[in-house]
């Protein structure tokens, strides 16, 4: 954006044609899912009443997981009914009753609203749904029971209970508690844990079931979607960890031998795994579906996060993405079935496990094949610049992202504009001037001005180049913030006190000036004297403009007609290319703000979230010249309103 030359090597890739795009099954089956559901308050077991527990609860995380890859706002709509539907206005929760770990999951849905709405009324429901905690029974080891009547040590529970307690610790700033996740976790590796990485499906005290019949009062067999909780549990934990936290290597460990485990258990027939996970070639066993996503989830998301090799581990993922797919069967009404699934309690005998009925369609299958095919489906949307600079005009702030969190940030009242210099430092403008500061906060450049100052740029020979708004002046300003020379582009005998007159800017290798009149609703050159030598209409209000070394022209047109979007215009005027709300899914865009592109990849785009109301589109997205969008940064109660980028490393 901030260079603006961009180099064959770009142009060619802008201009690539898209392949093919790969059948999504993830989104295929969660949208057969909502639409045969469309209530997610129906979402419960058999005749149970209480639809806030852990069916629900399952199915509003797989959602989580594929609205953040697809950033299809259908699934956050779906948790955010369901969320609305169980908690009131005052943040009350009468559907939760704290009597079994199952019950807490739901809680996770509404830490994100927490989180992308900053209400307190989720807050408040969050605190009552830890609130039972403080009382619910545990074993002599310190570690829950699975309910207040099965005082036993189901893996599903755990999960259940502590993949809630961890995003609850680290959302509303309570560390102590990471404490209380790792000890659950650290009892679930001992007490059901194997030498070869797998898991037991349960433990009972002191051998206090029909089940536990050895010396270690585990149950008899490792079954599939037991097993799956626990490798969910460990693929999400480190995302709510913190890096110091005590006890954290020795549970990536845990995640490691798991893997080894998963993979040495595989059927190679199929790719695949059985009811019975660790006995795939015995008589009677059969590929279990639910299991089998969850999985693929753990294995793609360590591959994605670095915790295991792909060269180990992505050819086991991709054998067993083939094999669940096929589990998706189309119905009658043009939706799908899961066949081969199997939601059960723990049973007593390598028979009794897989001589249970092959289900169809349970919930918790639906949400693990989700999360499963979605992972592998979208797992490079994960991918996201890991420093970018951002201006917040509603906060007034200049924020460094590191890893999509809200890592360093300083004041910038009303910025619209920033750079990332070659040597770390960053130029903004202040609402009224531009500064310049080092990574670590000192300033090195300073300008001031007595009107709006939208628009910056470090200029080769090293001074900088400024638009004022109302004013109307092109300026380049020396080192010490001296005006060298000034143009003014306010028609001759016209004043201007209207902040829109004029948004980004641009100097030109020419020497020419690029302008967006966002009031004006055009896009202008101007050369040194200040004189228009090209313009373009655009509807909508212009906010940021990008020339390319081919003499094309990006432009971000806001939203003042109900359309943002991007579009490309030749030397002579023409539309070349644009991207707008109906070339993508969802219709994400919201207005169109600041934009970069980066080499070999695309467009970053700013999806400024103010005016209509609350947001649920992302922040910012990454989407290449053939209209995908490869990444996404959603909406967060960290950050308000995001003007424009700049990512380390590319220039524009």
């Amino acid at each position: 954006m901030y260079k603006q030359i961009i180099t064959a090597v770009c142009i060619a890739f802008m201009f690539t044609t898209a392949a093919a795009a790969p059948k999504q099954y993830s989104e295929e089956v969660a949208k057969s899912f909502i639409t045969s559901h469309p209530d997610p308050d129906v979402i419960r077991w058999g005749t149970q009443q209480n639809h806030f527990t852990w069916q629900a609860g399952y199915m509003m995380f797989a959602m989580e997981k594929l609205w953040r890859m697809t950033n299809d706002s259908t699934y956050l709509n779906y948790i955010r009914r369901y969320v609305d539907q169980n908690v009131d206005e005052e943040g009350r929760v009468p559907n939760f009753t704290p009597r079994a770990l199952d019950n807490f999951i739901p809680g996770y849905a509404c830490l994100l609203m927490y989180e992308l709405t900053g209400e307190q009324r989720y807050a408040r429901a969050a605190e009552t749904i830890r609130r039972g905690f403080d009382n619910y029974p545990r074993n002599q080891l310190g570690i829950f029971y699975h309910s207040h009547s099965i005082r036993q040590l189901w893996v599903d529970g755990v999960f259940m209970g502590q993949i809630f307690l961890a995003r609850y610790a680290k959302t509303m700033g309570h560390p102590e508690d990471f404490s209380e996740v790792v000890k659950q976790i650290e009892g679930l590796v001992s007490l059901c844990g194997r030498n070869d990485g797998l898991f037991y499906h349960g433990w009972a005290e002191q051998g206090k079931a029909g089940w536990a019949k050895n010396l270690d009062n585990h149950s008899p067999e490792v079954w599939s979607e037991g097993l799956g909780w626990g490798a969910v549990l460990l693929a999400d934990v480190f995302d709510y960890l913190p890096a110091d936290q005590p006890g954290r290597e020795q549970l990536l460990d845990a995640l490691r031998r798991l893997c080894k485990g998963l993979k040495a258990s595989q059927d190679q027939k199929t790719g695949l795994w059985c009811q019975v996970v660790d006995k795939p070639t015995e008589a009677g066993n059969w590929n279990e579906t639910s299991g089998t996503g969850m999985f693929i989830y753990l294995l793609q998301s360590a591959i994605n996060k670095g915790y295991v090799s792909a060269a180990d581990y992505q050819a086991v993922v991709d054998r067993a993405y083939q094999g669940i797919i096929s589990k998706a069967v189309r119905n009658s009404d043009g939706g799908y079935n899961l066949v081969d699934c199997s939601s059960i309690g723990i049973k007593d005998s390598y028979k009794a496990y897989i001589s249970q009925p092959r289900e169809i369609s349970t919930y918790a299958a639906f949400a693990s094949f989700i999360i499963g095919t979605g992972i592998v489906e979208h797992h490079f949307r994960f991918h996201f610049p890991s420093t970018v600079y951002v201006t917040d005009y509603t906060q007034g702030k200049l924020l460094r992202l590191e890893g999509g969190q809200v890592a360093w940030q300083h004041d910038a009242p009303l910025s619209n504009d920033l750079q990332l210099l070659p040597d770390g430092n960053i130029l903004f403008t202040t609402g009224t001037g531009v500064l310049e500061l080092t990574p670590q906060g000192d300033t090195l450049f300073c300008y001031h001005s007595d009107c709006h100052v939208f628009a910056c740029q470090r200029l080769p020979n090293g001074n900088t180049f400024v638009g004022e708004c109302e004013k109307g002046r092109l300026l380049e300003v020396s080192p010490k913030g001296r005006i060298l020379h000034a143009v003014s582009i306010l028609p001759q005998g016209a004043s201007s006190d209207d902040m829109a007159f004029m948004r980004n800017a641009r100097w030109l290798p020419n020497g020419h000036y690029l302008v967006a009149h966002y009031g004006g609703e055009k896009v202008t050159e101007y050369d040194k004297r200040g004189r228009a030598v090209w313009s373009v209409a655009t509807p909508g209000r212009p906010h940021s403009v990008i020339r390319l070394d081919n003499g094309n022209t990006l432009v971000s047109i806001a939203d003042a007609n109900n359309d943002p979007r991007i579009e490309e215009y030749s030397p002579e005027g023409k539309l070349l290319w644009h991207l707008n709300n109906d070339d993508l899914p969802s219709r994400p865009l919201r207005f169109m703000s600041g934009m970069q592109y980066l080499e070999g990849r695309g467009l970053l785009l700013s999806n400024w979230q103010g005016h209509r109301g609350q947001a649920v589109q992302p922040h910012l997205l990454l989407v290449t010249r053939d209209k995908r969008i490869i990444c996404t940064l959603p909406p967060t109660a960290a950050i308000r309103t995001i003007s424009n980028i700049a990512v380390s490393g590319v220039g524009r």
